[in-house]
């Protein structure tokens, strides 16, 4: 892998992450739910390696389509779902404290 490749596949990978996570984050929020923070990176990592191949093929048919704008919809849309996914695995219902 040449240089450059090495950096945009590390970009990607701090892109997939950070959609994955906010995704996650926001689902949890929405659903008055939260999560062990282990067990939530466990699973988002877990999400991620299970839509990455299909988010990058997705996302390689639109640029050779000539849309970059789909190929990066398409890829972020992926990973958000792949966040969606990890919380709903490790998400669980706050204590109320009542």
């Amino acid at each position: 892998m040449t240089q450059t490749e090495e950096r945009m596949a590390d970009r990607l990978g701090g892109v997939a992450a950070e959609a994955a996570m906010r995704s996650a984050a926001e689902y949890l929020l929405h659903h008055d739910l939260t999560a062990e923070p282990s067990a939530l990176c466990a699973c988002l990592r877990s999400w991620i390696k299970i839509k990455l191949d299909e988010a990058l093929r997705d996302a390689k048919q639109a640029l050779e389509a000539h849309m970059p704008g789909a190929a990066e919809a398409t890829f972020l849309a992926s990973m958000r779902l792949a966040g969606i996914e990890a919380a709903k695995e490790a998400g669980f219902p706050k204590e109320t404290g009542r």
